[in-house]
């Protein structure tokens, strides 16, 4: 799936990517008043992202070691847990959450990013496929089609007013990870698969893991507001981040076992 002179570097990419991730969340449990920088309302999303961020970092150095064994399909869970790490430390990077750790969301940004470009290249398609039983291909197209049809009118109810009175939003950064990246790559892996793209074979379990993972960051930050930050109890909110997490998530296994990965 991926050519062996580029698959070290790979490797080596992604575990500086763990490691500082790792270092980051420690970071972050040993600084006091690590998030003061954050507003209020989005402290609660700081706590969860290291919540998920730890588990995410770990995993991906077991899956590093188990792709050096062979473990060719792993790539695709590889590229869903870099996917989350570039998303998450994307957040930190441009949303300027400054304290002494800043340097290390940059670097997990920095060496994440490169990896991916790295894996782009060097991915063939021509290795990944349908086996015997074909993935649910259309039920995750339309799992992320009603994704997309949730997320881009919550965004904009949000955006439209803030244009309008010509005034920037706090976590301003979300909405330009949103709708300039990751809700168009969503709705481009829907038509792809949708259509029985190989490209879409290749793009459904990172999706699925990227949204999933972050799902669930989501959800956790909504929890964290209401248990540990006086904040009000969101049901509708809690119910749309968990359809987000744990739907994907529910995917993840019947559309592994339905792809093929060859040499």
């Amino acid at each position: 799936m991926i050519a062996p002179a580029t698959a070290p570097i790979l490797l080596r990419l992604s575990d500086a990517a763990a490691i500082l991730t790792l270092a980051a969340v420690a970071a972050a449990l040993i600084l006091p008043g690590a998030y003061v920088a954050v507003p209020d309302h989005l402290r609660p999303g700081a706590w969860s992202q290291d919540t998920i961020s730890a588990p995410a970092a770990l995993a991906l150095l077991v899956v590093n070691a188990r792709l050096r064994q062979g473990w060719e399909k792993g790539w695709l869970i590889w590229a869903g847990l870099l996917g989350y790490l570039i998303y998450a430390y994307g957040l930190y990077s441009f949303d300027r959450v400054m304290n002494p750790a800043y340097p290390l969301y940059l670097a997990v940004l920095s060496v994440s990013v490169f990896a991916a470009f790295l894996f782009a290249r060097a991915v063939d398609l021509r290795a990944v496929g349908a086996g015997a039983k074909p993935p649910p291909r259309r039920l995750v197209a339309g799992l992320f089609a009603l994704l997309l049809a949730l997320f881009v009118p919550l965004w904009g109810v949000q955006l439209l007013p803030a244009m309008a009175a010509r005034a920037p939003l706090p976590g301003q950064t979300i909405f330009v990870l949103d709708l300039a990246f990751a809700l168009p790559l969503t709705g481009l892996t829907a038509w792809l698969l949708w259509r029985g793209s190989p490209v879409g074979d290749l793009l459904a379990i990172p999706m699925l893991m990227k949204v999933a993972v972050l799902g669930i960051s989501v959800v956790l930050g909504t929890f964290y507001t209401w248990a540990f930050f006086d904040g009000p109890f969101m049901p509708f909110d809690l119910a749309l981040y968990a359809l987000m997490g744990f739907g994907p998530a529910v995917l993840i296994r019947p559309v592994w076992r339905g792809l093929r990965v060859t040499d």
